[in-house]
């Protein structure tokens, strides 16, 4: 992981993945420090240490949390990179494929065509002038027809990535977003806030659970306490219509 490159995808994966496997270490031993400070609840120093790294916790919560963006944001820039790589290199060659055949086509002579393709001439084309002896239509004809089988090379060498890495990467990706989770509600059981007397998970779980009670009637369904009043109102006690 050393030295540091945030801007960096790879070392971005590699660091997210590190982290994700080594957390287990602090998170057993924050399970084995609640253990002991419940099985010795007289030892003050060991309660405080507890309550110490038990806030200091909630800093790994958020950690895990932000490292499912975080592992989306990497591997979508490792796929947008690939790609953008071949797309460059695809059209660096089609630039140069057309510079040769432009030069095949307009040279004069077979003199004149061999100056043309040794000062356009580079290691990625692959293709070696050579004299055949043949008359200027025919050596031209001759070099299309090679131009052609070289082009088809190295756009065979240029590949987009297959589909086979991308669904690695992305089952990869899943389980490591889907550890980052697990590990971000382990530590909330481990973690609590300064003057709380309940884990943060707990905490967090009460808050929602006032929020969205499982009693609650879906909106526009009146609740038992308002039927109950409208069976009240549409009782024959309250019938103001009806006669003594």
């Amino acid at each position: 992981m050393l030295p540091i490159q945030t801007l960096d995808t790879l070392w971005q994966r590699k660091a997210i993945s590190t982290l994700i496997d080594t957390a287990a270490i602090p998170l057993v031993g924050l399970g084995l420090l609640h253990l002991a400070a419940y099985l010795d609840p007289a030892n003050s120093a060991l309660a405080d240490r507890r309550d110490r790294l038990a806030r200091l916790a909630i800093l790994a919560v958020i950690g895990f949390l932000l490292l499912i963006p975080g592992q989306v944001l990497a591997s979508w820039s490792t796929v947008a990179t690939a790609k953008a790589r071949v797309t460059t290199q695809l059209t660096s060659a089609n630039r140069n494929f057309a510079l040769v055949r432009e030069a095949i086509s307009s040279a004069s002579s077979v003199d004149d065509l061999e100056a043309r393709l040794r000062s356009l001439q580079s290691p990625e084309l692959g293709i070696r002038f050579e004299d055949l002896g043949l008359p200027l239509p025919e050596t031209k004809r001759q070099m299309h027809l090679r131009l052609n089988e070289v082009e088809e090379q190295v756009k065979t060498r240029i590949n987009a990535p297959p589909p086979e890495a991308i669904e690695d990467l992305a089952r990869n990706s899943l389980r490591l977003m889907g550890t980052s989770m697990v590990y971000a509600l382990a530590f909330a059981m481990a973690a609590q806030r300064r003057d709380q007397e309940v884990p943060l998970l707990v905490e967090l779980l009460t808050l929602w659970s006032m929020k969205n009670p499982r009693g609650r009637p879906p909106r526009g369904v009146p609740s038992v306490a308002e039927v109950d009043y409208y069976d009240q109102l549409t009782s024959p006690e309250h019938d103001p219509t009806r006669t003594p």
